[in-house]
C-alpha cells in the first residue's frame, strides 16, 4: 500500500512539475524529461491497483494469473504484491507456480525480496495440492513401467516370434 501511495505522488509531482519545466524556447519535437516518467509510473501504478481490487475480489489465484498473462514478470508481480494488506507470501508463491511461471523465475524473484527458501518451498507444495493438474501437465511426460510398443528381439534360427508368450 505505501508503494501505491509512493507511486501515485510520484505521477502528481511529475504532472505538476511537468508544466513549469518546460523551457521557454523549446523547439517543436523536443521531448521533455518528464513525459517519459508519467507513462511508465501511471502503468505500473494502474496494473497494481488492478492486481489488489482482482485480489481482494477473487483471491490471490486469479489476481496472479491475470497480471502473470498480462505479461508481468515474477519479480515484477511479487515485488509489488508484497504490499498489498493482508497477503501471505506463500499463497503468492503458490499463485505464481499455478499461473504457470518458470521455477527458476520464482526462485530469482523471491530471493530478491527476502522470502526465505522454507516459504518458497512451502508454496510449492501448496501449488501442487492446489492445481497439481496444471504442474504436471506443464512438465514432460516420462512413461513409467514396460512398453510392448514393439516386437522383441530373439527367437529361433534369426526368426522374431510376434506371441505374447516370447515377451
Amino acid at each position: 500500500m505505501k508503494k501505491m501511495i509512493v507511486i501515485l505522488g510520484l505521477v502528481f509531482l511529475a504532472s505538476v512539475t511537468g508544466v513549469y519545466a518546460a523551457p521557454a524556447t523549446a523547439d517543436e519535437g523536443d521531448a521533455q524529461p518528464y513525459t517519459a516518467i508519467v507513462p511508465s509510473v501511471g502503468a505500473i501504478a494502474e496494473w497494481v491497483a488492478g492486481f489488489t481490487k482482482t485480489y481482494n475480489e477473487d483471491g490471490i489465484y486469479q489476481a496472479v494469473s491475470e497480471v502473470f498473462e498480462e505479461g508481468r514478470t515474477p519479480a515484477e508481480i511479487v515485488t509489488n504484491a508484497l504490499d498489498v494488506e493482508g497477503l501471505n507470501p506463500q499463497n503468492l508463491v503458490a499463485a505464481l507456480y499455478c499461473a504457470g511461471a518458470k521455477p527458476e523465475d520464482i526462485r530469482a524473484a523471491t530471493e530478491e525480496s527476502g522470502i526465505s527458501e522454507m516459504i518458497l518451498v512451502a508454496g510449492f507444495e501448496e501449488a501442487k495440492t492446489v492445481c497439481g493438474d496444471a504442474l504436471t501437465d506443464s512438465q514432460a511426460y516420462t512413461p513409467v513401467g514396460p512398453s510392448f510398443a514393439g516386437v522383441p528381439e530373439g527367437g529361433d534360427g534369426g526368426r522374431t516370434y510376434g506371441s505374447p508368450s516370447t515377451f
